[in-house]
């Protein structure tokens, strides 16, 4: 008897991608559970060539009339959805407004206007749409969803179990506290806001560092925070990474005394689960799903009094018992994304929809 069919798909498969890594995960899952499951994209990257497939190569078959797919921006592929016979789960991850980008990348802010009107077609298809977080959920109910339920980002141990990079712990061999973000470079992320937060709080230490780890996506963007941090003269502190290996990123979470968030919009957030694993306090504005992200751990700020918020990264630094305390909030609030928590979720849904 043939095993049943769960296909997802992916408008691209990209390496360090969480869209890509959450496909991959569910992926496993659900080969776990007995399926057949294939991950297509339109575009894949050439170091996923064996892992992901073409979505041309996609062939629909009677035994699986169901597909899962992961919505965040306008493509072609929705509207190609749009005309197959299956039916879907979605799986929203967000599409960051559309404002963020219109100074900066019309095409591209185009393309986030599409994928909301895209999100509103698909409606009608969908049986079921899970959220990453809370706050995405908002908005498929706003678009008129009714079914639908939240299915946490999930952060698999199993990819940070690692060494960290002995050569890049010699070139931070040095004293002075480190600043960290994690996230590509784009307008919503406001990493000119860290750079000025940066600026304040080297008043207080000047040996502090800024790492600003992220894929540099709008180069015009990425030119104007260059700019920005030769400015204020804090260029020499300021290290600007581009896209970094698993490994690099781990060592730099391990390296890092403080994760600070300026970003205005987050679908979810992920590096902040990433910082509490790693046992690194969190200070957010409190911006789309950060507040849910987070919980009663890490700390979140409302307005960005810059001055202000520098004498609190200073406390965070130097006062071991409240960062203690923080951390040890953070390790419980990271067990609910964590693999057994969130696979039983995923396991629920799917009897939820009579495939078990």
């Amino acid at each position: 008897m043939a095993r049943p069919a769960l296909h997802q798909v992916v408008v691209s498969a990209t390496v360090g991608d969480a869209i890509t890594d959450c496909a991959f995960l569910l992926r496993r899952w659900l080969r776990q559970m007995g399926f057949t499951s294939e991950i297509f994209a339109e575009s894949v990257h050439s170091a996923l060539a064996r892992e992901a497939r073409p979505l041309a190569a996609y062939r629909p078959r009677r035994a699986g009339q169901w597909l899962i797919y992961h919505h965040s921006i306008g493509s072609s592929v929705a509207e190609w959805l749009l005309h197959l016979p299956q039916r879907l789960i979605v799986i929203y991850h967000n599409i960051t407004p559309s404002e963020f980008f219109a100074s900066v990348n019309p095409a591209l802010a185009q393309q986030m206007e599409m994928g909301r009107d895209q999100l509103c077609a698909l409606r009608p298809r969908t049986v079921l749409a899970l959220a990453v977080s809370s706050y995405n959920e908002g908005d498929l109910r706003a678009a008129g969803f009714v079914h639908t339920d939240v299915l946490p980002i999930t952060l698999d141990e199993s990819r940070y179990d690692m060494p960290s990079n002995p050569e890049l712990l010699m070139r931070f061999d040095e004293k002075g506290p480190l600043l960290l973000f994690v996230g590509r470079l784009a307008p919503n992320k406001r990493q000119e806001d860290l750079i000025k937060l940066f600026y304040f709080y080297r008043r207080i230490e000047p040996s502090a560092r800024l790492v600003l780890v992220g894929n540099e996506w709008l180069l015009a963007y990425e030119r104007s925070l260059r700019q920005f941090a030769r400015v204020l003269g804090v260029e020499d502190k300021v290290l600007f990474t581009g896209r970094v290996s698993q490994q690099d990123m781990v060592t730099y979470y391990r390296l890092a005394d403080l994760y600070v968030s300026m970003s205005e919009h987050e679908g979810f957030g992920k590096p902040l689960i990433e910082s509490m694993y790693f046992g690194v306090p969190v200070l957010a504005y409190a911006a789309g799903a950060v507040p849910d992200t987070l919980g009663e751990a890490g700390m979140l700020f409302h307005h960005k009094n810059y001055e202000l918020l520098a004498e609190v990264v200073d406390i965070l630094i130097r006062d071991e018992a409240l960062r203690q305390r923080m951390i040890a909030r953070q390790r419980d609030r990271v067990q609910s994304f964590l693999e057994p928590r969130v696979m039983q979720k995923w396991e629920g849904f799917v009897r939820q929809l009579g495939f078990t």
